[in-house]
């Protein structure tokens, strides 16, 4: 099971109304090197140094987010993460002493050989580079000139002296962010990530965040060419092994209501129905993972960015996982009504495909469950003596909930 992990979480979660946090998500800083076109951080992202936790914070955050139960950790942007690169190895050495899973998303730029030696050395787990476009000519236009060839290269780095095998590490990808510009170069890319050894290309539509980005927002008769050209992006992305996202996107341009532009349909039917089912909980995410911005604000994901978000100065990281926000939202997402905050039906849609999946492998563990009373009673006592009795009886409560169909 590629979510097993967070199968588990969610079942306890439905027996015991709590479960350990699954993922961390800093967002170090909302300063950057580069002043993309698209970005919705532009002007102000440097004044903000001051506003930023410290290094000995984000230690102690990671720490904590530990001993919470995070098994996941990702360094995100804001901004640039490499911006803080002595911050980030340091982060690195603690997160991969307790064996997590580690992801970092880059534009790449700003790596110096030694942080990338020692990332290879420490075996972290996956580099996203965003990349706009298969070239200089294309990317530069977007991203800023000479941003290309310093990205091309360290991705090529990486490449090279990253540790061999089976499925060597890091594993690399490529996340690319789909424009007018672009649209027509999905192919290019994929030839882009194939090139590199990346195992996987993950791909976004541009929001129209601001007047800026709104120039670069695909019309119809382009959204519709787009379609085709995902297509064919995926099967060449299949063909050769590559991890991508281009089947969210697909689905998403075939439910649109071309009228509308980005805007999907509304879920009108979703109008005050009560969900008994928690598997068809509209997002899993409040019930994951955890993201905290470069001040030290709080959210259930990485688009979750509201007034009135806990902050770390107020609050310990426990306190805010197990308290009233988190709490909230997590029924107004299971509730699936008219409750659901506009952000989430609006949310990007790598994020809605993560939760699909899961609810896909949750729906067949029942399938899966063995029914052979002295197999049960085997495993019961097993788990009692690796994990303690409390751990085996609330195996025994989730094996109940699976068969009597409540999850």
């Amino acid at each position: 099971m590629a979510y097993e992990k967070e199968c588990a979480n969610l079942l306890q979660f439905r027996v015991e109304g709590n479960a350990p946090l699954h993922e961390i998500v800093f967002f170090l800083t909302n300063r950057c090197n580069q002043r993309c076109l698209i970005c919705w951080q532009w002007e102000d992202d440097f004044k903000s140094k001051g506003k930023e936790l410290s290094d000995e914070k984000w230690i102690q955050l990671l720490q904590d987010a530990i001993k919470i139960g995070a098994q996941h950790f990702y360094i995100v942007g804001g901004g640039e993460p490499m911006v803080r690169g002595d911050l980030v190895i340091k982060l690195a050495e603690i997160a991969k002493q307790k064996d997590m899973f580690c992801v970092l998303h880059t534009n790449g730029t700003l790596f110096k050989q030694q942080q990338m030696d020692r990332l290879i050395y420490l075996n972290w787990d996956q580099i996203i580079f965003s990349i706009d476009g298969p070239n200089p000519e294309i990317n530069d236009y977007i991203r800023g000139k000479g941003t290309f060839d310093k990205a091309f290269q360290n991705l090529l780095y990486f490449h090279k002296h990253r540790k061999a095998g089976k499925n060597p590490i890091p594993d690399l990808g490529i996340n690319f962010t789909i424009t007018n510009k672009n649209y027509s170069f999905l192919e290019n890319m994929v030839e882009l990530a194939m090139e590199t050894g990346c195992g996987g290309i993950h791909a976004t539509f541009v929001q129209p965040f601001n007047e800026r980005s709104k120039q670069f927002v695909l019309n119809n008769k382009e959204l519709d060419a787009c379609k085709d050209l995902l297509i064919s992006a995926k099967q060449k992305a299949e063909g050769a092994g590559l991890y991508h996202t281009f089947d969210a996107l697909i689905q998403g341009l075939c439910k649109m209501n071309p009228k509308d532009g980005y805007k999907e349909k509304k879920y009108s039917s979703m109008k005050n129905l009560k969900i008994v089912s928690f598997v068809e909980t509209y997002c899993f995410e409040p019930f994951l993972s955890m993201a905290i911005s470069a001040d030290g604000k709080v959210s259930p994901c990485c688009m979750f960015w509201e007034e009135d978000n806990p902050s770390l100065h107020e609050n310990s990281l426990l306190d805010i996982w197990q308290g009233t926000f988190f709490k909230e939202i997590r029924t107004q997402l299971q509730n699936c009504s008219d409750e659901i905050p506009d952000i989430c039906r609006r949310c990007p849609s790598q994020l809605r495909q993560r939760s699909e999946n899961i609810r896909k492998e949750i729906k067949t563990i029942g399938d899966k469950t063995t029914t052979n009373p002295f197999l049960l009673l085997a495993r019961f006592f097993y788990r009692m003596q690796k994990e303690g009795i409390s751990s085996a009886w609330r195996r025994v409560k989730e094996w109940l909930y699976i068969r009597l169909g409540k999850i």
